[in-house]
């Protein structure tokens, strides 16, 4: 027997962000590229779009600084709240992922 569990964010009772959107805006960050970070995930650009502006909607704070493409090149970067939010996302998960290791541990002893 395993305790897990899965992770996301609401806002009154719609869902906002899970792990899968937080690797989305850590691989944005990565990339500069909000289609290459939807092609690593596997997910359609247009899934992707409808998955932030849902995301920016429900926090009313912007996590993605967009730059349109053309001749300059476009691209795209976390904003410092977006860091901010993915820092303390991951410091959250990190630490209940901890405590699940050690319940289990405990469990299987």
């Amino acid at each position: 027997m395993e305790l897990k569990a899965k992770v996301w964010l609401e806002r009154r009772g719609r869902f906002v962000l899970g792990d899968g959107g937080v690797a989305l805006l850590e691989l944005v960050d990565r990339t500069g590229s909000i289609q290459e970070a939807a092609r690593r995930l596997g997910w359609s650009y247009r899934h992707t779009w409808g998955y932030l502006k849902n995301l920016e909607e429900a926090s009313r704070r912007r996590f993605v600084a967009r730059r349109r493409g053309g001749a300059a090149g476009g691209g795209a970067e976390l904003t410092p709240a977006g860091r901010d939010f993915v820092r303390r996302y991951r410091a959250f998960r990190g630490a209940l992922d901890c405590l699940l290791r050690t319940w289990n541990r405990r469990v299987a002893a």
